[in-house]
This record gives structure tokens, C-alpha cells and sequence, in this order.
């Protein structure tokens, strides 16, 4: 108690000097780097994003849309890209943004010295390589790729990518170091205090893309409502439960077991938002148990998915079969579909397959804001009924990554960050087992699925490949899709808006009373 006691008086200090309407948030890390894209993870990517921005960036439906730029053309043969920039733009230094602006930021991108995160998806051999970036005037960029990608513009908006943010060149020092990020997002970076945290400031001058009035991923409505944002570094959950509870902190992520204490609080608020991240049991399809897929069929058809997700998600969850987010434009009545829940069925599939009773080990680990371990434990009683003989270890989670991307598992109960294109999602789970062990599913007909699906930009055919894709995934259960990632974040009753989205906090739009 002495420790959550001083924690909270330290964080009352912290928030009481100087800058009282602040929004104060807690995450669980500190930055590894302020610059976009380069020694990045996913809690740095998360302040960066209140900085910078691209050309283009995601919507809620996983849409990508214009945001620095006021549109995009592409060619008929889909290798030559027109953006011409919004005219209202400035870079927090109060200069205006140009087309040399935006070439400078792709030549250093495309540097291997930079240490950009994604270079490997944009040069040589990548899924989308560039070979030329020019202004073709003092607002209009052209942006030229060795061969067709539907990912492209999807590529360039992904948090990982340090959302291939157009900086200023003041960011960098004469010599070339790296020394702030001088973005054009509606807060300014102001003051990193290491271990501790990183304040930002609300740039006046911000102006958002068009948009409806309304707040939408990354496009849409993005006014800076606070004076700042102070991201405090707090890797303790209790100090983080008394952060809250006594005020000095405004949001913060919850454990899901502290739902009902924040729902039954006077002076608190719970937040719930779904994101496009999956959690699942992820099978070794090599296995010899489990290369049948009557046996992964059978193992699916015994959960009752509904009952499951209720549990381990503490009511928060809505089950979900696919690998497309139902927030996403591509999800339709095919990827509603599923294999039914059917003990009988499941029984009749063992049977057929072979099954002789060979134990099944799922790993989970006890992370408290993953539902890995609860989802096993209810997996594992409804499996039993159909007589799978599962047994359960529990790793801690680094372990357990390491057995994933060695390929050591039959089953992993896991959770993974979301990726908005439905074709990147893919890419995370099917490939080339023997190149990359750590993933899912290497059926001929599902990476060639992938593949067109990288290719093909045309909404209408993209669908097509994602419904094929989804109906070939039914037959051969490479693994069970449980449901959409949750984010639970809890609140003072004084904020307002929506402080989180796709398990970062989204900050603009949102105040303190």
C-alpha cells in the first residue's frame, strides 16, 4: 500500500505543476526513440502519433484515406502515384508544408542509415518497392513503384511505419542527427523527462483534413481540445488503478477483471473499444497430431465461441471466426460464417481423422490485458467434451513468443496488435513455414490468395479474394479465430471523448472539464 500511497502523491505532484489542463495518461513504457519509424514500439508509436502524419492515413473501417494530402491519383497500371497536398498545412516551426518537403522525407526513408523500420517493404524486392519520388510542382508529389500494389498507401499508414511522417527538415541537426520531431499533427513535442515522461503541446495552428466533425482513426476531425498531453510512464497496474482513482491520472488501460470496480465508481468511467487486432489459437499445422484438419476442425467445432468469448473477455468481446475485423469495410456475410458449435460433429471428425486420444498442449500465459490463459482454461473444458486430450502450459511471454517463432507448439492461445488492410493480417499468419517458421498456415491456395490480394486494388475483387480466402480457411481450420482485440481503458467522469483507438491513446478531440 506504501508504494501505490507515494506513487499517487508523486503523480499529484507531477500533474499540479504548471500546465493544469493537461490530459494526464498513463502507459506502461517509456519512448525508445522520438524519431518516426526508427527504434520504434508499440507504446512510442502510440505518441508519435499525436505528432506526425503522412500523405495518407487509415480511417475507423480500415480505409485509407487522404490526410496530408488533398487527394491521390493512381495510373491505369497501377505504378505511379499523384498526391497534391492540402494547402493549409504547417509544420509546428510555423513553415509551410511543400512537395520538396515530402521528397526530402522519402529520400531519407529509402537510406539504409536511417534505420527505417519498414525500408523493406518500399525497396527492392519489397511488396511495394519505390523507385523514384518527385515534386512535380510546389504542391504535388509523384511517387513511382517498380510493380502494382494494392498495399501501398496501406503500407505507408501502418503505426510501425512511424506512419511514414513528412517532418520538417529542422528536425535533424547540420550534422544530420536525429533531434525532435517538428511534425504537423495537432501536438507539438515539448518535454521529455526519461523514465518518467513526455509532454506534448497543443499546436494552435493545426487545421484537420476534411472531414464530417467527427473524430475517424486517423483522418477526420483532429482539433487538440487540451493544452497538452503528459504521457506518464507507469509500468505498475496498482499505481495506475490509484493514478485514476485519485484523479492525477485522467485515462490509463485497465486490467478486465477491474471492470466492475470502475463501472460501480462515482467518479469513474469505463471505456470499451474494439480494435482490429485477433486473439486466437494459433496451430502448428505440421504437427503430428494436428496436420489433420479433421482434428482442427474438431477442435473448433467443440468451443462454443459465444459462451468462450463472454468469459475471457469479461463480457467485453463479440466472437468473431474471421481474419477480417467487423470494423472493417471487407467484412460481409462470408466472414461472419463459421464452423459450428457440434460436440456430435466434432466426435465424428476425430473419428475420421484418426484421433486416438494423442494430448494436445495449449500454451497461454497470465498477462492480465490478454485473455491467453482464460481463453485456454475455458477451451480446454469445452475440447474435453469432445474428447480432445488438451493440456495447458503456461509460459511466461517472451517464452512463449520465442516458441512461436520457432515453430515449437501444437497450440498457442495468443493475442496479436492490429493491422487494418486484411491482406497485412494475412501476412502475419501465411507464407513459407520452412523460410519462416513462426508462421500459421502454408497451404498453396492461401498464399496465392495472399498474394493477389496484395496485387489487386479494385474493392470489388478484393472482396472476392478475402471471402475466398476466408471459405478456404473454414475447410482447413489452420487455426481458431476467437474475436476482435478489446481495448479497456479506464477514466474520470470529467473526460470527454474517446481517448483510445486500435489500442493506442487518440488524444485529439478530447478533453478535460
Amino acid at each position: 500500500m506504501k508504494k501505490i500511497l507515494l506513487a499517487g502523491t508523486m503523480l499529484l505532484g507531477m500533474t499540479d505543476l504548471g500546465h493544469a489542463r493537461d490530459i494526464v495518461v498513463a502507459q506502461s513504457s517509456d519512448l525508445r526513440s522520438s524519431n518516426p519509424g526508427v527504434n520504434r514500439d508499440g507504446n512510442t508509436d502510440g505518441v508519435i502519433l499525436h505528432i506526425v502524419e503522412g500523405l495518407v492515413g487509415y480511417n475507423n473501417s480500415g480505409e485509407v484515406k487522404p490526410l496530408l494530402a488533398k487527394s491521390v491519383d493512381v495510373s491505369g497500371d497501377g505504378l505511379t502515384y499523384t498526391f497534391r497536398l492540402r494547402s493549409d498545412v504547417k509544420f509546428h516551426n510555423g513553415k509551410p508544408l511543400t512537395a520538396d518537403d515530402v521528397v526530402w522525407n522519402w529520400n531519407r526513408y529509402l537510406k539504409p542509415e536511417t534505420k527505417w523500420t519498414c525500408l523493406s517493404d518500399f525497396a527492392p524486392g519489397g511488396a511495394a518497392p519505390v523507385t523514384g519520388v518527385k515534386a512535380l510542382d510546389g504542391s504535388t508529389v509523384q511517387i513511382t513503384l517498380e510493380k502494382p500494389s494494392a498495399v501501398f498507401l496501406g503500407l505507408m499508414s501502418r503505426p510501425e511505419c512511424g506512419y511514414t511522417a513528412i517532418i520538417s527538415p529542422d528536425s535533424l541537426a547540420a550534422d544530420g542527427s536525429f533531434v525532435k520531431p517538428v511534425g504537423t499533427g495537432p501536438f507539438m513535442w515539448d518535454e521529455w523527462k526519461k523514465g518518467e515522461y513526455i509532454r506534448l503541446a497543443k499546436f494552435t495552428d493545426y487545421v484537420s483534413p476534411e472531414n464530417d466533425g467527427k473524430p475517424d482513426g486517423m483522418v477526420g476531425s483532429k482539433r487538440p481540445l487540451a493544452d497538452g498531453i503528459k504521457f506518464m510512464v507507469i509500468p505498475d497496474a496498482s499505481t495506475v488503478k490509484a493514478g485514476l482513482e485519485s484523479g492525477a491520472l485522467d485515462t490509463a488501460e485497465i486490467s478486465p477483471d477491474l471492470i466492475p470496480e470502475i463501472k460501480a465508481s462515482d467518479k469513474l468511467q469505463l471505456i470499451v473499444a474494439r480494435n482490429n487486432g485477433k486473439n486466437l489459437f494459433y496451430i502448428q499445422t505440421r504437427d503430428k497430431v494436428l496436420s489433420k484438419p479433421g482434428v482442427r476442425r474438431a477442435m473448433a467445432m467443440s468451443l462454443d465461441l459465444g459462451e468462450l468469448v463472454a468469459a475471457a473477455s469479461n463480457g467485453t468481446g463479440e466472437a468473431n471466426g474471421s481474419m477480417v475485423s467487423q470494423d472493417s469495410v471487407y467484412f460481409d456475410d462470408t466472414q461472419k460464417q463459421r464452423l459450428p458449435y457440434d460436440i456430435e460433429a466434432a466426435k465424428k471428425e476425430l473419428a475420421d481423422a484418426g484421433y486416438k486420444g494423442e494430448p494436445i498442449t495449449i500454451i497461454a500465459n497470465k498477462r492480465g490485458n490478454v485473455p491467453s490463459f482464460p481463453a485456454a482454461v475455458m477451451a480446454q473444458a469445452m475440447m474435453q467434451q469432445a474428447g480432445l486430450n488438451v493440456q495447458i502450459e503456461v509460459l511466461d511471454y517472451a517464452t512463449q513468443v520465442d516458441r512461436r517463432r520457432s515453430g515449437n507448439y501444437q497450440v498457442i492461445s495468443q493475442s496479436v496488435a492490429p493491422r487494418l488492410d486484411p491482406a497485412l493480417m494475412y501476412s502475419f499468419y501465411v507464407g513459407n513455414k520452412d523460410k519462416n517458421a513462426s508462421l500459421m498456415w502454408d497451404d498453396p491456395k492461401a498464399v496465392e490468395l495472399m498474394k493477389a490480394a496484395y496485387v489487386e486494388a479494385d474493392p470489388a475483387k478484393r472482396q472476392k479474394i478475402f471471402d475466398a480466402f476466408h471459405e478456404l480457411m473454414l475447410k482447413e481450420a489452420p487455426g481458431i479465430f476467437l474475436y476482435d482485440t478489446v481495448d479497456v481503458w479506464g477514466a474520470t467522469k470529467t473526460l470527454k471523448g474517446q481517448p483510445v483507438w486500435q489500442s493506442n491513446a487518440r488524444l485529439w478531440e478530447v478533453s478535460v472539464d
